[in-house]
């Protein structure tokens, strides 16, 4: 993986929320550790962004219909963060996928 084929990219140190559009987070690690999940069940707190590429593991449902999932972020608490153009997408088939960060 490259910044340019990152999900995400972001400052190394930034802290951020990760969104998708469509379907429910159901789990999400990052380097083995749970992240905070939004009410909302389609963001995730990222914090302390690491230096080169990382990956948001992801466990998810979706209901039938759910069109596919557009990447995006949300709030940025610190740093510098944001989404590729155009957005990485999570096929709505699939229940396990991942979102690929770019620290830098």
């Amino acid at each position: 993986m490259s910044k340019a084929s990152a999900d995400i990219v972001g400052s190394v140190g930034a802290t951020f929320v990760a969104t998708i559009d469509s379907g429910t987070i159901v789990q999400a690690t990052l380097g083995g550790q749970n992240l905070p999940m939004g009410a909302d069940k389609r963001s995730v707190t990222v914090t302390n962004l690491a230096a080169g590429d990382s990956t948001i593991q992801l466990g998810l449902v979706f209901d039938p219909g759910d069109p596919n999932a557009k990447i995006g972020v949300g709030s940025v608490t610190t740093g510098k963060a944001q989404a590729h153009v155009p957005p990485g997408e999570i096929l709505s088939t699939h229940v396990a996928d991942v979102i690929d960060l770019f620290g830098g």
